[in-house]
């Protein structure tokens, strides 16, 4: 059952997007803002970090060196998370055009 209605609705979009250029640009503006909303989870992920960082530095003070390279290693792969969606926005955005 479900099966089928996917396939339906597989079907549905090929064919919206075959006909018609507007149903695909729009689809590409859909995902753009999907992507975009990874920017949320990166801003949670990166206040976590911070939050640990503090809440073990004020644990142990005399780690705080280490603490703060490894703080600024994590805020570095998370804030990747955004760019790589601004990216994937950017790119689904011009290349409707």
């Amino acid at each position: 059952m479900l099966q089928n209605v996917l396939v339906s609705l597989i079907n549905l979009l090929a064919e919206g997007a075959e006909y018609n250029q507007y149903f695909a640009s729009g689809m590409a503006y859909l995902g753009a803002g999907i992507a975009v909303l990874t920017g949320l989870s990166q801003g949670f992920g990166q206040s976590y970090i911070a939050a640990k960082a503090c809440e073990s530095i004020a644990r142990q003070p005399e780690a705080a060196g280490k603490i703060t390279s490894t703080l600024i290693v994590g805020g570095a792969i998370a804030e990747t998370t955004g760019l790589y969606a601004l990216l994937t926005a950017m790119v689904l955005i011009f290349a409707t055009r």
